[in-house]
């Protein structure tokens, strides 16, 4: 369940969806009486379609008209996107007719354009009204549906009454003050290899300000929620609805492995020319011995949730990363002719470092980052 985030928004979401998909003047009967149209329009002619012409409309309207009659007896205030949607199609009937004179003249059609409006107008009403009832419960989930309810409102009818002063009085009211701790290690390998190893020199804080920063911090505008530090909280007197934990529960940084294997090479060189120009070739060759060192680390990272009223967790997500690294160096015998050119790279690599933990952490933490802050973008959506 995504923090905060209602049936009510859900609902308004669906229902819009489905409007939308289905595109004005979509029925069979909206088909045949277009399709008609446009045979007219390059036959002006037939007579068999124009006497047609008249119960194609009336079949098409009658289904427009039927369905608003039957959305109309529905208390839900997701009927008006239908409704809208039913009245649209019919304009836009209404609209090709009167676009052609010949047509035109062979049906005289309504206008829907009035009824569109009243009906945008009792929309704008019903969910204003249904913002306002929701304001009663003063708590944050309520403003919540308030604001969208508002939000919803004004689309039907831009300024409806004072609904944008109200959009955002309930906006300030419901975005939510979500705290970042910083990511802690709880993983076998930081307690029993790790601190000894390493150290403690990581910062661990490094995620914390990187996800602040990124997912908008004090600053982002008309965003569900407004992310801090604990510091940037606790020096700001920010009273927090969420916290989140971020955790290392697994986390395996294994020794490097080493492996070893020798390679043979070969290159023909030039040696000289005889005196009509041809070319005598010599074969080169070396012999590499490589030692290859080698590790894949990896790490689940745990994201957690708490809402600070309830002292809920009311989201968890688990995340996996990998880094793969390895290095090669290399000693040779033979000619160094036949050596290429990263033959020879590999020569001067027998002083390879081991990254070390907080570089290995980062590597981890880039290629797990993306799906970190898009889970929290997401969990605390409202």
């Amino acid at each position: 369940m995504k923090i905060y985030y209602f049936l009510f928004a859900f609902i308004l979401l669906v229902s819009s969806c489905s409007t939308t998909k289905n595109s004005i003047a979509n029925t069979p009967e909206d088909k045949a009486l277009l399709s008609a149209i446009k045979k007219l329009d390059k036959n002006p002619g037939d007579t068999g379609l124009k006497n047609a012409l008249t119960g194609l409309y009336n079949d098409a309207s009658k289904v427009h008209l039927n369905n608003i009659e039957i959305y109309n007896s529905v208390t839900d205030a997701g009927k008006w996107d239908k409704i809208i949607n039913e009245y649209l199609a019919l304009q836009h009937l209404s609209n090709i007719i009167h676009s052609s004179d010949a047509i035109g003249r062979l049906l005289k059609v309504p206008s829907y354009d009035a009824e569109l409006q009243v009906a945008k107008q009792n929309a704008a009403s019903d969910y204003y009204n249904i913002a306002l009832d929701y304001l009663n419960a003063n708590d944050k989930e309520s403003y919540q549906q308030a604001y969208h309810a508002f939000k919803k409102a004004n689309d039907y009818v831009p300024g409806y009454k004072d609904v944008k002063k109200l959009i955002d009085k309930t906006y300030q009211k419901s975005v939510l003050n979500v705290i970042v701790n910083p990511v802690t290690d709880n993983s076998f390998y930081y307690h029993n290899i790790g601190r000894n190893r390493f150290g403690n020199s990581f910062n661990n804080d490094y995620l914390q300000r990187s996800l602040v920063r990124d997912l908008g911090g004090d600053y982002t505008k008309n965003a569900s929620a407004r992310f801090y530090t604990d510091w940037e909280a606790q020096s700001a007197h920010i009273n927090p609805d969420l916290i989140i934990d971020l955790t290392w529960v697994n986390l395996d940084v294994p020794q490097p492995y080493t492996s070893q294997y020798s390679r043979n090479v070969t290159k023909q060189i030039e040696t000289g020319r005889d005196t009509s120009g041809h070319i005598f070739y010599q074969t080169i060759s070396a012999t590499l011995y490589i030692t290859k060192k080698y590790f894949t680390a990896t790490g689940d990272l745990e994201s957690r949730i708490t809402d600070v009223a309830t002292r809920n967790i009311v989201n968890t997500n688990r995340y996996s990363s990998q880094f793969n690294w390895q290095q090669e160096y290399a000693t040779y015998t033979g000619d160094s002719r036949a050596l290429s050119n990263s033959d020879i790279a590999m020569l001067s690599n027998n002083n390879y470092q081991v990254p070390n933990k907080e570089d290995i952490l980062n590597e981890l933490y880039q290629r797990i980052y993306p799906q970190v802050k898009s889970g929290i973008h997401n969990a605390v959506r409202w």
